[in-house]
């Protein structure tokens, strides 16, 4: 029934092509945009796979915000299934769903969790003329920027280390880094992981790796949080109170902000997903109006309110901006340009994709650069960072 599905989604897809083609007619130009100097006037809509609210949050309400601002007739929001490790099939089909609307001409995959590059890859069989970004890809640089025209992230290349410098910065003496097989598998996680370790001994930090559940295996999201609610409390009495605190997942981040913040002592630097909005409102029991679930200013300002009642500033801190939406408001500031014919027509561009991040962030206080770790290079893959908040 999976195959059938997916044969016919592939078919519906191909169909539409073809049928583009003949309605269409004529030169659409070598670099697929559909018009004739390769450069776009400005029409056409822009796709973006996103996870669901149960799963991200984040991802979803800034797609939402950017469907608001430019209307439903300009933004179309697909999703990716919660159960994405083994659902890949379902993640290819909302794929082919999603460019099977003849006015998308660039789809934003955003994270780019597992399957997202299958996904892409199926998508350019029947729909080779869109502009493809995978921003956050959780695949291997090599996998993720041979399947997307552009990848963009958070520059976990050079994250490891202002992460052990954040921490010597607020007074730590030890880091417990929490982390799991799977995400130890994904090569940017690893990376990081890595470098912060070897920061951290040069700075004189006791650096521990600790595993625990991973929220997409049996103990589901419930067992990895109970982990860490019980494990907190026990690094912070063999190690002391200053001890910092990171993990490499956003399902585990609201417990370990909680666990740190309940026992008035540790550190906590930062979430993986790096943001106000990643873990800080559900451990501190604030709410969020609807008018401000993108407000990032009032987020942190809430946070520090918070963290003043209980004399807990300057334990926890964050990166200005969000990163995935400071992923996705460059992606589709870069598509908008696009559009526009700002990029003559080319699909890749990269100093018109940091143009993009300086208008998205507000501020050229960014950092920006093109992958180049371990001798590979690509091109295409843009690495970002912003600046840091003391919470």
């Amino acid at each position: 029934m999976k195959k059938m599905r997916r044969l016919v989604a592939v078919l519906l897809a191909a169909m539409m092509v073809l049928s583009l083609s003949a309605c269409g007619g004529g030169d659409s130009g070598s670099d697929g945009t559909g018009s004739a100097g390769g450069e776009s006037s400005g029409e056409g809509k822009i796709g973006l796979m996103v996870g669901t609210v149960a799963i991200s949050e984040e991802e979803y309400r800034s797609a939402e915000a950017w469907q608001n601002e430019l209307g439903e007739d300009k933004v179309v929001i697909q999703t990716y299934p919660d159960n994405f490790m083994s659902e890949e099939e379902t993640t290819i089909s909302n794929m082919l769903s999603l460019v099977s609307d003849p006015d998308i001409k660039v789809v934003i995959f955003l994270q780019g969790v597992p399957g997202s590059s299958a996904a892409i890859t199926r998508a350019k069989e029947v729909r080779p003329d869109i502009l493809y970004i995978n921003g956050g890809p959780n695949e291997d640089p090599d996998v993720a920027c041979e399947a997307a025209d552009i990848c963009i992230d958070y520059d976990n290349y050079s994250a490891g280390a202002q992460m052990a410098d954040r921490a010597k910065e607020m007074g730590a003496e030890t880091m417990i880094y929490y982390s799991f097989p799977r995400h130890q598998g994904y090569e940017k996680v690893a990376y990081a992981g890595n470098q912060c370790e070897e920061r951290c001994k040069e700075l004189g930090i006791e650096f521990v790796r600790v595993t625990i559940p991973d929220p997409q295996s049996d103990a589901g999201t419930a067992g990895t949080q109970q982990f860490i609610v019980e494990d907190v409390p026990k690094q912070l009495e063999t190690y002391g109170p200053n001890t910092a605190f990171f993990d490499t997942n956003t399902m585990s981040t609201p417990a370990v902000i909680k666990a740190v913040y309940d026992a008035g002592e540790g550190i906590y630097m930062n979430p993986s997903q790096s943001s106000p909005f990643n873990g800080y409102p559900e451990a501190l029991g604030i709410s969020v109006p609807e008018d401000k679930t993108n407000d990032y200013e009032w987020m942190i300002q809430a946070i520090q309110d918070k963290l003043a009642e209980t004399g807990d500033n300057g334990r926890f801190s964050t990166r200005t901006i969000p990163n995935v939406v400071m992923e996705m408001n460059t992606s589709v500031e870069y598509a908008l340009a696009y559009l526009n014919g700002e990029t003559g027509g080319e699909k890749v561009d990269m100093d018109v994709m940091k143009e993009a991040l300086i208008k998205a962030a507000g501020t050229d206080d960014v950092s920006f650069n093109t992958y180049d770790v371990n001798g590979l290079k690509y091109d295409n893959f843009a690495l970002v960072m912003g600046p840091w908040t003391m919470l």
